[in-house]
């Protein structure tokens, strides 16, 4: 029998689909301003940063009383390119999702060594509860909580890719710190400047513009390879990467480009790219609920929905105003795009868990 879920997700691809040439245009352009921009050593001097050197912080004051500048239009108008970026992955992810939970088939030997390592590496992905559903849910007959587990993987994938210091993750808390300890003092120009040169400079030492998206794509597969050992499948890395690597590739590069162009680019504001926590409760303010909020009273009496994964990202940007007037340091942010959730009620819509049962965000796990 077809739930709402099912349809509500077949609702979704059909949106995607008629969205799909504008999307394929914004991606055919940003494409375009990269190709031009060439290597990441000649960035400077491609057409990509002069349309967005008027962003830049002047070197000194003399230069900034003799350029008179829009900042707030400016600031719009890269909003439009950085919310293209944003949609261009969450479409490239929901393509590929879809794609591969439409080819996945159930193996009938499971190699429960591979299962149970691939299972490790899934709670790490994508949380305990997900890992649980994909093992525990027969998905012959509707795959719905594999394009949800994929969608979730991917996208927090992305996010971390985009939200990089140095793609160093012991390094990240000290970045970090010390640029939320700088905006309590100094001016956005202060600290976008700071944290363009630490960005760019701590990647030249570590990589020296050595291409990332091979590698990248590859743990990608890996992560997509996993969720599918998990949900009974059988497909190797190797051929997940070969079989969908245009995409993949898309998925990365694109992600790497906004990391550069947010994290080194613009220096005027900050763009931060928004996932949603699991278990977290729904807050229609921050997030938006994929399936338009007709499944989330589905469960028990009581029930607070909550998040179970995060299926398209957001997007925030956050300025800092020397007169602005409120409790955070005179840092104003402003939502531009809503994440999109799966609340943890579609497991009831389903079927997978009895009103009876307790919640999945909150259940343990089984061993």
């Amino acid at each position: 029998m077809e739930g709402l879920a099912r349809t509500e997700l077949r609702k979704q691809e059909e949106a995607l689909k008629e969205q799909e040439a504008v999307v394929l245009a914004q991606r055919e352009q940003i494409l375009s301003l990269q190709s031009q921009a060439g290597d990441a050593h000649t960035v400077s001097q491609s057409p990509l940063s002069d349309a967005f050197e008027v962003l830049r912080a002047p070197e000194d004051a003399s230069s900034r009383h003799a350029e008179f500048v829009d900042v707030g239009s400016t600031i719009a108008s890269y909003d439009d390119v950085v919310l293209s970026m944003v949609r261009t992955l969450n479409f490239e992810i929901s393509e590929v999702a879809s794609q591969v939970t439409n080819a996945f088939r159930v193996t009938d030997t499971p190699d429960h060594d591979n299962v149970n390592l691939a299972f490790e590496r899934a709670r790490e992905a994508v949380g305990p509860v997900m890992a649980e559903l994909l093992e525990s849910i027969q998905h012959q007959d509707d795959p719905i909580i594999v394009d949800i587990a994929l969608k979730a993987d991917m996208v927090g994938f992305a996010a971390e890719v985009a939200s990089a210091w140095d793609f160093q993750h012991q390094s990240r808390s000290v970045f970090t710190g010390l640029y939320k300890q700088m905006r309590r003092s100094e001016s956005q120009s202060v600290c976008g400047q700071w944290r363009s040169r630490a960005r760019k400079y701590s990647k030249q030492c570590l990589y020296n513009s050595r291409d990332l998206v091979p590698g990248f794509s590859h743990q990608l597969a890996e992560r997509i390879a996993d969720l599918l050992t998990v949900a009974g499948g059988s497909s190797a890395a190797e051929d997940i990467h070969a079989a969908y690597a245009p995409h993949l590739e898309t998925i990365i590069r694109t992600a790497l480009d906004l990391q550069r162009i947010t994290g080194e680019e613009v220096v005027a504001c900050d763009y931060e790219v928004l996932t949603a926590r699991f278990d977290e409760i729904f807050d229609s303010e921050q997030m938006e609920d994929i399936y338009n909020g007709e499944i989330a009273a589905t469960g028990p009496p009581g029930t607070v929905p909550r998040v179970l994964s995060t299926a398209d990202l957001g997007l925030r940007r956050s300025q800092k105003v020397a007169d602005a007037v409120d409790d955070d340091d005179g840092v104003t942010t402003t939502m531009l795009l809503k994440p999109k959730v799966v609340l943890d009620t579609v497991v009831y819509e389903l079927g997978l868990v009895d009103e009876e049962d307790a919640s999945p965000s909150t259940a343990e796990p089984s061993a």
